[in-house]
């Protein structure tokens, strides 16, 4: 994988890396696995979904225990870079999950926020929105 420079610098090769941090992070839902989780989120993580707005001690402590991703599919994804540190990942998914007993299914327009914190880029802003 390219260093930290390189990548920042190259926009592609960063989108290629946060479309990996993305489908890493689906797959911590998937497989109910708050460890993996949690090593994506910036410590100052913030979600904004239908559900609310949650920090990250919100989102690990109360959404991620009732929340159950049951299918996952990123569409499209376009980058911005927006410092030397930022960028934002934006794309289409397709989800299906459960929220308690609620059946949540459709198609989303995501915002996701990277924040490179030494040689990792770490999730610090989700938002997910109908589309």
């Amino acid at each position: 994988m390219a260093d930290r420079n390189t990548a920042s610098q190259d926009p592609e090769q960063l989108k290629k890396i946060l479309v990996l941090r993305e489908h890493a992070r689906a797959d911590a839902w998937l497989r109910k696995d708050r460890r993996a989780l949690e090593a994506l989120l910036a410590p100052d993580f913030v979600e904004m979904n239908s559900l609310g707005r949650f920090t990250r001690k919100e989102l690990l402590e109360r959404l991620f225990p009732v929340l159950t991703l049951h299918e996952f599919n990123l569409e499209d994804p376009a980058i911005r870079i927006t410092g030397e540190n930022t960028a934002v990942l934006s794309y289409r998914c397709h989800e299906r999950l459960t929220a308690g007993k609620k059946l949540i299914e459709g198609t989303f327009r995501v915002f996701a926020t990277y924040t490179r914190d030494g040689m990792q880029y770490q999730l610090s802003l989700w938002e997910i929105r109908p589309e």
